[in-house]
C-alpha cells in the first residue's frame, strides 16, 4: 500500500485555481523499484456558461474541454540516491467568447494558455530513526505557449501567438517508514520568469510573465492492514498574476486577472481490494483564485471556489506493470464580477488514465 495513492492519477487537480493544470508531480521519485516510468492523461470537461445581461443576451463565454498529460522515468542511482525525469503540463488555461461580446469589452474572443515543464529531480536519503529523511532538488526548463484572437470588429479578429521559456528550481524534504507506509514531503516550487515573443497584427509582439511559486505538503499512512489514509496541502502565489500585457505594433493587448494567493486541500481513503487492485476516494477544496471586492463581486475573472470528489484505481497487471485510472466531479460556485458578467454553480468531469512499469 505504500505507493498507492502518491502514483495515482485522481484528475483532482485538473481545473485548480488559477492556471493549474495538473500542477506538479515529483511522486514517482519515491517509487520502491529501482527503476520506473509512468505516462498518465487526463480529459477535462467543463460546463460553466457566463452571461452579461447588461451588455448582450444569451452566453458570451465558456470554457472548452482541455487534456494534460505527465511523463516521467525514474532510477536509483547509488544506494540511497534516485533521479526522475519528467515532462508534464503544470500549467493552463482555454477560455472562449462571441466576437462581438469581446469586441464591446475589449477581450480576447479566445485564449488558451499551455505550459510544459521538463524537470530533472533528486533525493538523497539518508537514516533517521526507524525510517528515511531525503533531501530534494531539482530543476526545470519550461516553456510557456499564449494563442489568443484579438477581436478587429463585432464579426472579426485576428491572431496573437507567443511563445518563451523560463528557468525554474524546486527544494524540499520527505520523510519514510515504509513499514507502516509512512510517508510526508513537502516541497517548494520557485516562480519562473518568462520572456514571451511572437506576432500580433501582422507584426512582433513580446511579454513578460512570472509562473508563481508554490508550496504542497502531502502525507500518507497505513491506519489499518489493506487500508491508507492520504491527504495534501498547497499553497500558490497566484497573486503575482494580476495582468498579461502583450506590446504589439499597435496599442498594447491587456489580459487582466487581478488574481488573490490560494489554497488546495484534499483528504482521501485509499483500499486494497485484492493483490491486484486497489481503490482510492479523496476529496478536494480549491479555493477560487479570483479576488472577491465589495459584496462579494469579483474584482476581474470567473475563478470561484470548486469543491471535488474522486474516485481511483490500480490494477497491477503483473510484478512490473501498473495500470491506473481515475474519475473526477467537481462543482464551480457560482459568482459575478465587476464587469457584470455572472455564472450560475457550473461543473467538472474529468478522466485520468496511465501505465506504469518498473524493474
Amino acid at each position: 500500500m505504500a505507493g498507492l495513492a502518491l502514483s495515482l492519477p485522481l484528475a483532482g487537480t485538473a481545473l485548480a485555481g488559477g492556471l493549474d493544470a495538473n500542477g506538479y508531480d515529483w511522486d514517482l521519485l519515491f517509487d520502491p523499484a529501482t527503476y520506473a516510468s509512468k505516462a498518465t492523461a487526463t480529459y477535462v470537461y467543463v460546463n460553466k456558461d457566463v452571461t452579461n445581461p447588461g451588455v448582450t443576451p444569451g452566453v458570451i463565454a465558456t470554457t472548452p474541454s482541455r487534456v494534460h498529460y505527465n511523463v516521467g522515468v525514474k532510477a536509483d542511482i547509488f544506494d540511497m540516491a534516485s533521479c526522475l525525469i519528467s515532462v508534464q503540463n503544470p500549467f493552463g488555461s482555454d477560455t472562449a467568447r462571441t466576437n462581438a461580446y469581446a469586441a464591446m469589452t475589449k477581450q480576447a474572443v479566445s485564449e488558451s494558455i499551455r505550459s510544459t515543464d521538463t524537470g530533472l529531480t533528486c533525493a538523497v536519503g539518508l537514516p533517521a530513526g526507524p525510517g528515511v529523511v531525503s533531501l530534494i532538488g531539482g530543476i526545470s526548463a519550461q516553456n510557456l505557449d499564449y494563442q489568443a484572437a484579438i477581436p478587429t470588429g463585432l464579426a472579426t479578429n485576428t491572431p496573437l501567438s507567443l511563445n518563451g521559456w523560463g528557468l525554474g528550481w524546486r527544494a524540499g524534504a520527505a520523510y519514510e517508514i515504509p513499514e507502516y507506509a509512512l510517508r510526508v514531503s513537502a516541497i517548494y516550487n520557485a516562480p519562473i520568469n518568462y520572456t514571451l515573443n511572437g506576432t500580433a497584427y501582422g507584426g512582433a509582439a513580446s511579454s513578460a510573465v512570472t509562473a508563481p511559486q508554490s508550496i504542497e505538503v502531502r502525507g500518507q499512512t497505513g491506519i489499518a492492514p489493506g487500508w491508507l489514509a492520504l491527504g495534501s496541502v498547497k499553497w500558490t502565489n497566484w497573486s503575482v498574476l494580476q495582468k498579461l500585457t502583450v506590446t504589439t505594433i499597435g496599442a498594447p493587448v491587456v489580459s487582466t486577472f487581478n488574481y488573490r494567493d490560494s489554497w488546495t486541500i484534499s483528504g482521501g481513503i485509499g483500499h486494497a481490494l485484492t493483490d491486484q487492485l486497489s481503490l482510492v476516494a479523496m476529496a478536494t477544496w480549491d479555493q477560487g483564485t479570483s479576488t472577491p471586492g465589495a459584496g462579494g463581486v469579483l474584482t476581474a475573472g470567473t475563478q470561484t471556489d470548486r469543491f471535488g470528489l474522486s474516485l481511483g484505481g490500480i490494477y497491477n497487471a503483473s510484478s512490473n506493470v501498473q495500470i491506473t485510472g481515475g474519475i473526477s466531479a467537481s462543482t464551480l460556485a457560482s459568482g459575478s464580477n465587476a464587469l457584470g458578467e455572472r455564472w450560475n454553480t457550473g461543473y467538472v468531469l474529468a478522466v485520468s488514465g496511465g501505465i506504469k512499469g518498473s524493474f
